[in-house]
């Protein structure tokens, strides 16, 4: 019960509030990021439970020195997606390795298993490494230090690299996060949002949960003339 309302019902309440895909970063009990596909599979049965139709994304990125093999057993827990970062680059403090040589060999696993690569772009040469993985989902991350600024002529330069025809999605970490949001859905791109990418929901308020975020982002599409996607709209969408 204790890991259930501490990792789960997070997932289940942003379903609820209108997201159609859950990104996963499994940790254990003592909160230790980990791989293990068995906890992956745990935590999507549990979801599943409250929230049948919801779309799951687990990661690969994994967490500083652990091995390339131990990044992809989450692909073992069967998700229909699973983030790939396409390249390396400076992350704040550290460097985040993505060798050529890894990145296709988990394209390749993924194709394998039938997931699709969300293939996470964090600067400019990087969506240009995407175009050869494709198929999979681009998610244009800005904002990142060491990766493209979050904003808007950024978001635009890099949608204008895509492939013609491609699915993508964007969001900004950090305080233009809504910002980024709001132009990605003018530009027809998909969005994403959570407390791994903002904390706040407005200047110096901290957002409670990633349902509210959620909600938020809801809000905005609506406004807009995009309503969010379902479950089995978002599949239809992705070719899942």
């Amino acid at each position: 019960m204790a890991r259930r309302s501490w990792g789960v019902t997070p997932g289940i309440a942003a379903a609820r509030s209108g997201a159609a895909v859950l990104h996963v970063h499994a940790r254990t009990r003592e909160g230790e990021a980990t791989q293990e596909p068995g906890l992956y599979r745990e935590i999507a049965d549990a979801i599943r439970a409250e929230t049948p139709d919801v779309v799951f994304n687990f990661t690969t990125g994994g967490s500083e020195g652990i091995t390339e093999d131990e990044r992809l057993r989450s692909l073992e827990a069967s998700p229909e997606i699973a983030s790939l970062d396409v390249g390396s680059m400076n992350f704040g403090e550290g460097v985040f390795v993505n060798s050529p040589a890894f990145v296709r060999r988990a394209a390749e696993e993924m194709r394998a298993r039938g997931i699709l690569p969300e293939l996470e772009c964090f600067e400019a040469g990087m969506v240009a490494a995407a175009a050869g993985l494709v198929p999979g989902f681009f998610q244009l991350v800005l904002g990142v230090p060491g990766g493209a600024p979050a904003r808007v002529d950024t978001l635009c330069h890099l949608a204008s690299l895509l492939p013609e025809g491609a699915v993508w999605a964007a969001t900004a970490v950090g305080r233009e996060h809504f910002r980024i949001m709001a132009v990605t859905l003018a530009l027809d791109g998909h969005v994403r949002t959570g407390l791994e990418d903002v904390a706040f929901t407005v200047r110096g308020v901290h957002a409670r949960s990633n349902a509210e975020l959620v909600q938020r982002a809801v809000a905005m599409a609506e406004a807009v003339g995009r309503p969010v996607a379902s479950p089995a709209e978002t599949r239809e969408i992705l070719g899942l």
